[in-house]
């Protein structure tokens, strides 16, 4: 699909299991204030109507908007944000055909332990699929 990361901690995400490898969603780029996903699309990311389920757009949505207001320059490691708040607006269809969607968001605000952010869901075609605006808190390590 792509190849690697220019920063070795995003090829190291997308190494590691979890829900993002469960469902394709692949980080093409993180960078203070905004991020980028793709997500190759499959039979599995169907409905019963088979256009792609709105789950996977909502679900690529929280994950961008919650990782573009969490950078951090290296060598720290990079966590992504917790959604406190998600609003999603569904705004056209998708079909395996359409073949990939990607994620785009940004942080547009911020105060000292929230960020507020937006972002897109595009198909190929750079028709616009949903989108979505919410409230995080910035990703830091897990406590021990």
């Amino acid at each position: 699909m792509t190849g690697a990361a220019k920063d070795k901690r995003i090829d190291a995400l997308n190494r590691s299991g979890g829900f993002n490898r469960v469902n394709g969603i692949v980080i093409l780029d993180w960078q203070d204030g905004m991020a980028l996903l793709r997500v190759d699309l499959t039979a599995d990311h169907l409905n019963p109507l088979g256009l792609v389920h709105g789950g996977l757009y909502n679900s690529m949505l929280d994950v961008a908007l919650a990782m573009c207001g969490s950078f951090r320059p290296e060598p720290d490691d990079l966590y992504p944000g917790l959604t406190l708040s998600l609003t999603t607006q569904y705004l056209s269809a998708m079909r395996l055909d359409d073949g990939f969607a990607t994620a785009r968001a940004r942080r547009i605000g911020a105060g000292r332990s929230l960020f507020f952010a937006e972002g897109e869901i595009m198909a190929p075609n750079d028709r616009l699929v949903a989108s979505a605006s919410g409230v995080f808190k910035p990703g830091r390590p897990p406590s021990a």
